[in-house]
């Protein structure tokens, strides 16, 4: 079955980050006769947009709510790249040998470059690497931080993070819309654009807890779109259990170069994806765009609809769902249930408690983050 995605508030149409049709449900198309459809995907959610203009082709419920899995790594480069020598060489701690999940093979108290833990990052999609680079940046906490403000500075309002690995923690969220924001400004790192199309990398080895010494090894591309599609460059998939597969995906051909992000699909095929690329680069000449993809600092966190009357601070909602990862006994959670523009439940609560309110959540999380314990089932190449 495909993720719900989370209930959020009703957004005021004219401040809909990237255009007010992107508010919508839906298959969001703005084409003439002759033009076909968008190709049907299995995805909840996706953005077709031009990688260099930021204009949207083609959306489908472009703004919803759902957890980005591994494809939030693409925001910890983001946010990570600019304040990390590549050449700068950490000593890894426990935490990073003890990932869930996808691991690279790090042990702990042996040293690694930086740049070998962004490629294991975001070609291998290593969880150890995320936090070795986590460390190194000042801590877990430092880096959920930073990844936030980044997130608020590029105007990508839907997400939060509180993992920066992508594991499905908590209230952790994105949308189709803020990946492809994300995806268009991680394109304008050139050392971000030189790793993720590496087919792969040599990673360092070292002595585990009981002395024996492991080689150095290949860590493979895990992006199947780079192998079959012609003028793939990039960018990330993702997969975890509760976010099922996302994407976030770019080819360049006849001069023009276009981004996918994809949400909530039950497949993780790269077949979808190119159907959505054929279709984008077929007639990106004579569609008229439904929306763009917004610069840094340009967009505001869209307003939520206004109440007549606000509930009493603190007060529980006797209807509908509580607003998705917001703790109760919090402002935020004296919500009640509304009706969206869009014909959905949802839940109304005062704009200006948004900032508040993620600092809440994130802070919360991270108090009760749980201890990352291995799990064998999990890849990584060496063995323990």
């Amino acid at each position: 079955m495909p993720p719900t995605p989370f209930t959020h508030a009703a957004w005021d149409p004219a401040t809909v980050v990237g255009g007010s049709s992107l508010g919508d449900d839906g298959v969001v198309t703005d084409r003439p006769a002759g033009v076909p459809a968008p190709p049907e995907v299995y995805d909840v959610s996706y953005v077709v947009a031009d990688l260099d203009t930021g204009e949207i082709l083609a959306a489908k419920s472009p703004h919803a709510w759902l957890r980005p899995a591994s494809t939030l790594k693409t925001l910890t480069a983001l946010t990570l790249m600019p304040r990390l020598d590549p050449k700068r060489v950490v000593v890894a701690g426990q935490d990073a040998q003890d990932a869930a999940g996808s691991r690279v093979g790090i042990l702990a108290g042996n040293r690694y470059p930086v740049g070998s833990l962004f490629d294991a990052m975001l070609m291998f999609s290593a969880n150890d690497a995320v936090y070795a680079l986590a460390d190194a940046a000042g801590g877990y906490e430092r880096t959920v931080s930073l990844m936030n403000e980044e997130a608020a500075r590029i105007g990508a309002h839907d997400t939060l993070t509180v993992d920066p690995s992508g594991l499905d923690d908590g209230a952790q969220r994105s949308s189709a819309y803020d990946l492809a924001l994300v995806g268009r400004d991680a394109m304008r790192l050139p050392a971000f654009r030189s790793t993720i199309v590496k087919r792969d990398a040599v990673f360092p080895g070292g002595k585990d807890k009981h002395g024996k010494a492991w080689p150095a090894f290949h860590v493979y591309n895990i992006n199947e779109l780079l192998t079959h599609y012609p003028g793939a460059i990039g960018i990330k998939p993702g997969r975890t259990d509760r976010a099922q597969h996302t994407f976030i995906g770019a080819a360049t051909r006849g001069g023009r170069t276009l981004l996918v992000s994809e949400m909530g699909s039950v497949t993780g095929s790269w077949k979808p994806t190119a159907a959505l690329l054929d279709w984008g680069f077929a007639y990106a000449d004579q569609v008229t765009p439904v929306g763009r993809l917004v610069e840094p600092g340009e967009a505001p966190a869209p307003t939520a609809v206004a109440l007549p009357q606000l509930p009493t601070p603190g007060a529980v909602p006797t209807t509908g769902e509580q607003v998705a990862g917001t703790p109760s006994g919090t402002p935020a959670a004296a919500a009640r249930s509304g009706s969206s523009a869009y014909g959905r439940s949802v839940l109304l609560v005062p704009a200006a408690s948004g900032a508040a309110v993620t600092a809440a959540i994130v802070a919360l999380a991270v108090r009760r983050r749980r201890p990352r314990l291995r799990r064998r089932r999990g890849r990584h190449l060496p063995p323990r």
